[in-house]
C-alpha cells in the first residue's frame, strides 16, 4: 500500500515560514505527530493531484487560499508494521487574497510565523520527522 501526502511551505514578505502545532487529539482519537509544529497539508484524496491537496488543505486548515508554485522536498518511508510506503511531497505555495488565519482546532491549535533559522534550534521533539531536513534544503 502506498499513501500519498502534501504539503504547502508558505513564506510571508519578511521571509518567515507558517507553522502549524498539530493537536493532541484529532476527532477523538490520539493525533499522529499530536503536538508537534507542521505546515499545512494532508493525504492525497483518490484521483485528486498531491498540489491540488495542498491547496484544499491549506484551505481546509488555515484558511488561505494559495496558488503552487512549484515542488521543493519529496521523501518516503516504510513503515513495516502498517506495511505501507508513505510519500510526503512538499510544494512551495504564494498566498492569494486574505492573509488572515483562521485555525481549524479539530486539527492544529497554534500557530506562528517563523524564520527559517528558528526551526532549525528547534527541539526535534517539537517539530514533525521531516520538517528540519526540509528548511536545510531551502
Amino acid at each position: 500500500m502506498h499513501n500519498l501526502i502534501a504539503h504547502a511551505l508558505i513564506q510571508n514578505e519578511k521571509g518567515e515560514i507558517l507553522i502549524i502545532k498539530r493537536t493532541l487529539i484529532k476527532r477523538g482519537k490520539m493525533n499522529y505527530e499530536g503536538g508537534r509544529w507542521d505546515i499545512p497539508g494532508g493525504t492525497v484524496e483518490p484521483m485528486e493531484f498531491p498540489s491540488d491537496t495542498a491547496i484544499r488543505e491549506t484551505k481546509e486548515e488555515v484558511g488561505l487560499n494559495i496558488k503552487i508554485l512549484t515542488i521543493i522536498f519529496e521523501k518516503s518511508i516504510r513503515d513495516k508494521v502498517k506495511k505501507a510506503v508513505f510519500t510526503t511531497l512538499i510544494y512551495r505555495g504564494d498566498v492569494i487574497g486574505n492573509t488572515d488565519i483562521v485555525l481549524d482546532l479539530e486539527e492544529h491549535d497554534e500557530y506562528r510565523w517563523v524564520k527559517p533559522k528558528e526551526i532549525l534550534e528547534m527541539d526535534n521533539n517539537l517539530l514533525v520527522s521531516y520538517m528540519k531536513e526540509l528548511i536545510q534544503q531551502l
